[in-house]
């Protein structure tokens, strides 16, 4: 009987002693992902080293001279027509996102209950995100345009002076952003809608058991809520208005007198227009730079965020 257990006893501690088997690794399922992985390394990896190789090099169209070194980059930094082109781009992004988010919150408040009308608004709203931009631009060309706009002949009828943002230096900027921002408004509708349905209902009843207003409770407790999601949608807006080109070169084609130039547009003219491939790609070793630049922040902040819960 002693024997026995002490076999018994034994026994666990020789079978912790053995080397673990190690598992097969099933190498099929890579393989079958191998063309997929290669071609998206390939349309991923292969420009941006044309970019930074180009980028380095005196050009003539396709064509590299010379090697110099740092020196598109510093001329790319010290011209004024390029550093317009970023202060429109840091005004034109942050302001998109800004009112991008806020009309989509508020929107996602004011459609959040499940009835027939909501769905159809909801579908209204979403249309702009999924048409074309080069519709878009074509249809407020038209609306803001000084000459034909039927938005003109409404404020007429009110003995409002007309407007044309278009050929304005001050006003092309801030409607091009507004068009942006109503343009996206639809995806920020979504993820905020999304966010919305996780929170407990019970939370907002306790609240307004507690006496909180209806702005509070939004101030309080649906937009601390909604952090993580608000998050993921100023990233992905952020990086995706910083590439935009078709909206502001079909609206406004960068103009009056540069005004409305960003730095993805100017990325579009130096590569497709003037055939300046040192410049075209210096900006966008900057625009990638920028853009990794701005996923390593938005990675910070998730990380932060899951390490303080």
């Amino acid at each position: 009987m002693t024997n026995a257990l002490t076999l018994h006893k034994a026994a666990p501690s020789r079978r912790a002693h053995e080397a673990p088997r190690r598992e097969k690794i099933d190498f099929f399922p890579y393989l079958l992902m191998a063309p997929g992985l290669v071609l998206v390394g390939f349309v991923t990896l292969y420009p941006l080293f044309f970019a930074v190789d180009y980028s380095l090099a005196k050009t003539q169209v396709f064509k590299q001279i010379e090697y110099v070194g740092l020196a598109n980059y510093a001329r790319l930094f010290s011209d004024p027509r390029f550093q317009t082109n970023f202060v429109n781009s840091m005004i034109f992004v942050l302001a998109s996102v800004a009112l991008t988010w806020m009309f989509g919150l508020s929107l996602a408040l004011f459609l959040r209950r499940q009835t027939w009308g909501t769905a159809v608004l909801r579908t209204i709203i979403l249309i702009p995100w999924v048409t074309n931009q080069v519709v878009l631009a074509l249809m407020w060309k038209w609306l803001l345009n000084g000459d034909m706009s039927p938005i003109n002949d409404l404020l007429d009828l009110f003995g409002l002076p007309a407007f044309d943002p278009l050929i304005s230096m001050s006003q092309a900027l801030p409607a091009l952003t507004f068009v942006n921002a109503w343009r996206a408004t639809g995806f920020a509708l979504l993820l905020m809608l999304a966010g919305l349905s996780a929170i407990p209902v019970e939370l907002e009843e306790a609240a307004e058991i507690d006496g909180a207003t209806y702005f509070q409770k939004i101030r309080f407790i649906i937009i601390p809520l909604l952090k993580p999601i608000s998050l993921s949608c100023i990233i992905t807006l952020t990086i995706s208005f910083f590439n935009i080109v078709v909206l502001p070169l079909d609206l406004t084609g960068g103009g009056p007198l540069n005004a409305t130039e960003v730095i993805s547009l100017r990325l579009y003219r130096e590569g497709f227009q003037y055939y300046n491939i040192e410049t075209a790609s210096a900006i966008t070793v900057v625009l990638v730079s920028l853009d990794l630049f701005l996923s390593w922040i938005y990675f910070r902040m998730i990380r932060s965020e899951a390490d303080s819960k």
